[in-house]
């Protein structure tokens, strides 16, 4: 659901005369609700142009703070990242404590941190990029168009999603408004490399013995660097801590195509989840 912008607000408020005490708490109120993070200068202006700034006493701010929004998110950013912080040693602590995490831009936008979940032993993790906007609403990993796609192909290849343990790289929705519609954005290699920690943390815990990333977030977020999902992908790679990765494209890759390239895509994802599925049965053994 679509909430009003600032502006909105700000177009529907009843405002006292200059000078008036409340003007004053008004101008303090907007200052204290601002958000550098989510600043689009052009969109604010289409919503708002300046021929109606005069009639809000707040519009006085906006030079200033549209200013200062870039080295207000710098320090918002720098204040988050917590390098010193101690990470939760259970799932149910990551969980809690992602909630609550600002370490980067995303965490500051109108959504809700998704923990992931499954089988908190499982031999098999699967990493995809970020909620998306039904995962949100939900608070559930893989729950919309790309889940439900992925759930298929899962069964196909022989593999129990309810013995996985599924999760994103990054654990907030990152998105714009358009209407009322909040739209996908994808996060940026410092927001993925940033959100690390958290999934360092969910695999130590479940320690997995296969990583599945799907899509170039997720193996950044496991790499550790930006690859190429068509060099990465039909072969294992073996990480420093001795788990074994494989790395295929996004469902939500998928869905966007069309065609024969979507046949040949959807073969090679196929493939790739065979080969998955047939080393976690000689791992079985």
């Amino acid at each position: 659901m679509s909430r009003p912008s600032l502006f909105e607000k700000l177009a529907i408020s009843i405002h006292p005369p200059v000078g008036d005490a409340t003007e004053d708490l008004s101008r303090k109120s907007y200052a204290s609700i601002f958000k550098p993070a989510r600043l689009k200068v052009g969109a604010m202006l289409e919503e708002m142009p300046r021929r109606y700034w005069k009639n809000m006493p707040e519009a006085a701010l906006i030079p200033e703070l549209v200013a200062g929004a870039q080295a207000r998110e710098v320090a918002m950013v720098e204040t988050g990242k917590g390098h010193d912080e101690e990470r939760p040693h259970s799932l149910s602590g990551i969980g809690k404590a992602i909630h609550a995490c600002r370490r980067c831009p995303i965490g500051f936008l109108e959504n809700q941190a998704v923990m992931g979940e499954g089988l908190k032993s499982a031999t098999l993790m699967v990493v995809g990029e970020q909620p998306g906007d039904q995962e949100d609403l939900a608070g559930k990993p893989f729950v919309g168009p790309s889940g439900q796609l992925l759930d298929r192909y899962l069964v196909e290849a022989g593999i129990d999603r309810r013995q996985v343990y599924v999760t994103n790289a990054v654990k907030h929705f990152k998105f714009v408004w358009r209407g009322k519609r909040r739209l996908h954005q994808s996060p940026t290699a410092k927001e993925i490399d940033i959100c690390r920690f958290w999934l360092e943390g969910e695999l130590e815990i479940v320690r997995p013995k296969v990583v599945l990333a799907l899509g170039a977030s997720a193996a950044r977020g496991m790499f550790g660097k930006t690859v190429s999902i068509t060099k990465a992908r039909g072969h294992a790679h073996s990480l420093p801590d001795g788990r074994e990765l494989w790395v295929t494209a996004h469902p939500s890759y998928l869905l966007r195509l069309q065609d024969e390239p979507k046949r040949e895509q959807e073969r090679l994802f196929r493939a790739d989840l065979a080969a998955v599925a047939e080393r976690l049965a000689e791992l079985s053994q």
